[in-house]
């Protein structure tokens, strides 16, 4: 409260001075950072936690990895029932989905809830044991604070709207830093010292230095994930890409979506086997293929393929193929998507850099690590200014003390 006062004042202590365009940017650049300063950095770390997630629990599965898979006997594979039959056995629950690899050194996952899998061999069925539970569940409870503000599953919804509203005002942050960034001379002499990180610089003109450079050299990065964060936290955003797109709007599906019926009992599963060779035959260039289990009354089975990592929407599709005569209901590859979908996917995945591989990861990290360069370097900057106007005025509160002590000496 008494930095935000102590702005206040030194804004019309300063009355004086013309104010101009740039320098009520400034003021509304540094009000804003003071006050979403903390939120910014909260959505960094836990962003940039869950940057590499995959590539993390495919370490800490490494062991699983099947060295000299089996070879099919002579009546093949067993069925994907049997897979999931044993697995179900092994964790004494049922499973709610299933994720075959084209891989025969990749494991099958079973998957029971949200965060809990088990590895089994996708040729033979044999389960190998629980996949790497604890860092999927870690990542689960990151996920859902940075995109709910969600502990142990609840939603907090006042918590998220001031998340959101921090989202968009970082984007304002962006904007602006980029206008007072911009040098009044384009000469390498005032270009150096805002692109060039320099480490022989101490106090106020190190921060300064490392608050315009960061923010440089990672503003389109940060534009990217910034812009593509509030697309996916505000429906008026997401309606506005959709409309740019010249499509309408997709029916929104409520939040809190009503309770799924439990998945099938496990001596129903072979009547999935039918649905699962559909999907395998359907796209030949397939890497991995996740189904969801349906209930006993869902007459359907849903599918994702994937002909590359994961990360890429548009070597995703959805197969949807009916469980009783294994008839394709809907198959969508990307393209067969609506433009404003499809803008939709690449700014989901535009957010987490997924879409450029390995190197959009690590890009997305540096952005994550620049942004809490900026908000640190920010409140430095800004406490530095606060102590001077704590001192400017205590200055000149003591002044009339001063000249009254040297009045009364005289005397």
């Amino acid at each position: 409260m008494e930095l935000a006062l102590g702005y206040c004042t030194e804004i019309f202590r300063n009355a004086d001075v013309p104010m101009t365009l740039r320098r009520v940017l400034f003021w509304l650049h540094l009000a804003t950072g003071v006050t979403v300063g903390l939120v910014v950095a909260f959505l960094a770390v836990t962003g940039s936690i869950m940057t590499f997630q995959q590539q993390m629990i495919a370490w800490a599965e490494r062991d699983a990895r099947i060295v000299t898979p089996s070879a099919p006997s002579q009546q093949g594979c067993v069925a994907p029932s049997v897979l999931l039959q044993n697995a179900a056995a092994f964790q004494q629950d049922a499973p709610t989905g299933l994720t075959l690899y084209a891989d025969p050194h990749v494991p099958a996952e079973v998957t029971f809830g949200q965060s809990a899998v088990v590895l089994a061999r996708g040729c033979d069925g044999k389960v190998i044991g629980p996949g790497a539970n604890r860092l999927r569940k870690f990542f689960q409870g990151t996920r859902d604070l940075h995109r709910w503000i969600a502990l142990n599953g609840v939603r907090h919804e006042t918590l998220r709207a001031i998340k959101n509203a921090a989202v968009l005002a970082f984007l304002f942050l962006i904007l602006s830093g980029l206008v007072l960034w911009f040098p009044r001379k384009i000469t390498w002499k005032h270009l150096r010292p805002v692109v060039v990180l320099r480490g022989n610089l101490q106090g106020r003109a190190r921060e300064w230095n490392w608050h315009n450079v960061f923010g440089f050299w990672m503003s389109v990065p940060l534009l990217v994930i910034v812009i593509s964060g509030v697309i996916m936290a505000y429906p008026w955003a997401n309606a506005l890409l959709y409309r740019a797109a010249g499509d309408a709007l997709p029916v929104e599906r409520a939040q809190l979506e009503p309770r799924r019926p439990k998945p099938l009992s496990v001596d129903k599963f072979p009547v999935l086997d039918l649905a699962v060779q559909k999907a395998v035959s359907q796209d030949s260039k397939w890497q991995s293929l996740s189904m969801r289990l349906p209930s006993a009354k869902d007459p359907n089975v849903m599918f994702t393929l994937d002909e590359g990592d994961g990360g890429r929407p548009q070597q995703r599709a959805q197969l949807v193929i009916a469980r009783k005569d294994g008839q394709v209901v809907r198959w969508e590859p990307f393209s067969a998507n609506p433009r404003g979908r499809r803008w939709r996917l690449y700014a989901r995945f535009l957010h987490t850099g997924e879409i450029f591989g390995v190197a959009g990861r690590f890009v997305a990290l540096m952005a994550m690590v620049s942004a809490l360069m900026l908000v640190w370097t920010g409140f430095a900057l800004s406490l530095r200014r606060f102590a001077s106007w704590r001192k400017r005025r205590n200055t000149h509160a003591t002044a009339p003390q001063k000249r009254a002590g040297i009045e009364t000496a005289r005397i």
